[in-house]
């Protein structure tokens, strides 16, 4: 039996595996559309979705659409299935859903219609529960058919066939405590790939496999009960291959294809301190990531000669020779309104602050067409509220709580709420602002700016994360809310 390292470790040799060398962003291709269906009886769909859309899109350059429905009943008709061509713009369809009550014949011929039409799919755990209708379509696609399960307990996946969805990870995997489905019928358009010891039957049961559905692929796998379980690296490395695998995007050494390669920074951009934070789960499959991790697509400003990339991080810098005598901002091009914003911040040179800048506009200010008018929320030297070309200092330091919880010259974990005329602030785990404007006229829509200070020296400050949510709850999710605003 094969014992594993830490999970951390794993995890990092799960990419080593997974990543191959790495692309130009010339050689990348477009992300994989992958639509993630989820929702039903008995698992822990809130949670799960979070950690596979992370772990497919930590992986390979995948695009996760979630649709999580139906509570935890068990006859519940997911939305999208009901309507002409549902599949349509994505390359995979993931099912992880649980609705076994649903035994309406002609509404699950409409599901399968569209992989019968070459629509690829995999199919997680209790998606071989569902729609029961009494007869073998669903099954038919699935590639196996299971009638329920037996006890909770730990078990060996064995590893038994030799594809490059399997390929290297361990001949003999010990899960955790899980829940082994019985497999009474493998259609002969399956082909196993693991299988486990049954205590209850005394014999092998598949858990791993891959369908020929009228020539559209079909991954499966009935492994993924408990969410403890779907975040092991090697679970995720496993449906990471079965969907690529089936979009026709993994080669035969278990790598993805090179159009779907991440380059490293976008793999470190994937498991950034942003993308770790637990949103609420209304959230989760609204938060976007503002930065790539690869170019400064979505981005604007006077990026010649200040702004760079270096791996997952965005960068600003300058010298003595062109340090900009009015400070300039890489602007997103899309405006934002009420939001949550959660980013990494680092002052590496020079003693002058940085920021974020809020609710305004790009502005030309003595020639620099990048400068922007409006609300700036300042780290790490002097922190607090700016309003930009208007009133000034807004609000300084509130208590000195910023400069306590704040790190001069190393990374910050920041995250702004900004919803309405308050704007709340943490810092490394702490609610270090909380201010209302009085003027609420003044708090528009308009671009995200990240600030390069005028200055007459070499500076440079560092950004990553960027994980932005519109229209989030009214609630900071990485520092203790307060009961009222303050208004210093």
């Amino acid at each position: 039996m094969i014992r594993f390292a830490t999970r951390a470790v794993v995890g990092l040799l799960a990419l080593s595996i997974l990543l191959p060398a790495a692309v130009s962003a010339a050689e990348a291709g477009k992300p994989l559309e992958v639509l993630y269906i989820t929702g039903g009886c008995c698992h822990d769909y809130d949670g799960q979705k979070k950690v596979i859309s992370e772990g497919l899109s930590s992986r390979a350059r995948m695009k996760v659409t979630v649709v999580h429905e139906g509570g935890a009943s068990t006859d519940h008709k997911v939305s999208i299935y009901s309507k002409p061509d549902w599949s349509k713009g994505y390359d995979v369809v993931f099912h992880n859903e649980c609705f076994a009550a649903v035994k309406d014949p002609e509404f699950v011929k409409g599901i399968v219609a569209e992989h019968k039409k070459g629509v690829p799919a995999v199919l997680m755990h209790c998606a071989m529960h569902c729609y029961r209708t009494g007869n073998d379509d669903w099954f038919e696609f699935c590639g196996i058919q299971s009638p329920g399960h037996g006890a909770h307990y730990e078990y060996t996946a064995n590893i038994i066939g030799k594809h490059p969805i399997v390929n290297g990870l361990p001949k003999e995997w010990k899960l955790p405590k899980e829940e082994l489905y019985f497999c009474d019928k493998l259609f002969p358009t399956a082909t196993p790939l693991a299988e486990a010891m049954s205590r209850e039957r005394k014999s092998n049961q598949t858990v791993v496999w891959t369908n020929d559905y009228h020539k559209t692929r079909v991954f499966g796998t009935t492994i993924g009960h408990y969410t403890e379980t779907v975040r092991m690296p090697e679970f995720l490395d496993l449906v990471t291959r079965g969907t690529l695998w089936a979009a026709g995007k993994l080669q035969d050494d278990g790598t993805p294809a090179a159009d779907v390669t991440l380059a490293p920074g976008e793999a470190a951009a994937a498991t950034d301190w942003a993308s770790s934070v637990n949103l609420p789960a209304e959230e989760q499959a609204k938060a976007v990531k503002l930065f790539n991790g690869r170019d400064l697509e979505g981005w604007e400003g006077h990026i010649d000669p200040y702004w760079s990339i270096d791996g997952a991080e965005i960068v600003g810098r300058n010298t003595a020779e062109n340090a900009p005598k009015v400070s300039t901002y890489l602007l997103t091009k899309k405006p934002y309104r009420n939001f949550r914003l959660l980013l990494e911040g680092k002052l590496a040179t020079s003693e002058m602050h940085s920021g974020v800048a809020i609710w305004g506009k790009k502005f030309d200010k003595d020639g620099e067409a990048s400068s922007y008018q409006g609300h700036l929320v300042m780290f790490p030297s002097g922190w607090g509220l700016y309003d930009l070309y208007r009133r000034n200092g807004i609000s300084g330091d509130q208590d000195g709580k910023a400069k306590k919880a704040g790190k001069q010259h190393d990374w910050n974990q920041m995250e702004i709420l900004a919803i309405g005329n308050r704007i709340r602030f943490a810092v490394n785990g702490q609610e270090v602002l909380d201010w209302t404007d009085p003027k609420p006229e003044l708090c528009e829509s308009g671009p995200i700016g990240l600030q390069l200070h005028s200055n007459k020296v070499p500076q440079e400050v560092r950004f990553r994360g960027l994980r932005l949510v519109e229209d989030p709850q009214d609630v900071l999710v990485t520092a203790a809310p307060t009961a009222a605003p303050t208004t210093k």
